[in-house]
């Protein structure tokens, strides 16, 4: 079999894209995760927390259906706390603060360990579609991967914009860049383009 052959490619190293690419793995997929910077992967950009009001309900499900998440967030922890203990135990809600550097050492050393998974270290900048179905995409550096099926994980990168006081600079988080490219094709295909607000 070809090394550019998957049955599935995920594009994003994020929270979304860890799960997917595992959840896929695990199955028995031959499986890829893209990421423009291994070393990124499983990185907390903002606040290194797991859990709280809403988010906790969500990640308490997402360890019930066998998660990476809740288990990087134990082993990578500093802190442990049930927010709102003073009010009823229906909005009780687990948090933990975890270490910005052991979490993607983590998820990095387990996802390079993971039968089924291959890390790549690239940019998707072009879908291949047949008959409006995926074959495959066609990276930064010229490689044509084909593929039955990709999962768009990019989050804050997809065409990413950063504001600072008025100043805005494209990048998916600060000293990165964004994936401009995939956006500028999904909207070609079709797609709309929206901006969501995540600070």
């Amino acid at each position: 079999m070809s090394d550019n052959i998957f049955d599935v490619v995920v594009i994003g190293g994020g929270h979304a894209g860890i799960e997917a690419s595992c959840a896929a793995a695990r199955m028995g997929c031959n499986t890829a995760l893209m990421s423009m910077d291994v070393y990124a992967i499983g990185r907390l950009s903002c606040n290194p927390s797991i859990g709280g009001s809403a988010k906790g309900h969500l990640a308490k499900e997402i360890d019930a259906l066998g998660g990476i998440m809740p288990w990087l967030a134990d082993r990578s922890g500093l802190q442990f706390k049930m927010l709102n203990r003073s009010k009823g135990p229906a909005i009780w809600s687990p948090r933990s603060q975890n270490d910005k550097d052991l979490y993607p050492l983590f998820a990095q050393r387990l996802l390079r360990t993971m039968p089924n998974l291959t890390l790549i270290q690239d940019n998707a900048i072009e879908l291949l579609l047949e008959h409006d179905s995926v074959k495959g995409i066609v990276t930064k550096n010229g490689e044509t991967i084909l593929t039955k099926t990709v999962v768009l994980c990019a989050g804050t990168f997809l065409n990413g914009k950063m504001f600072t006081g008025l100043t805005a600079t494209k990048g998916g988080r600060v000293g990165e860049q964004a994936a401009e490219k995939i956006s500028d094709v999904l909207a070609d295909y079709g797609f709309e383009k929206g901006r969501l607000k995540t600070g």
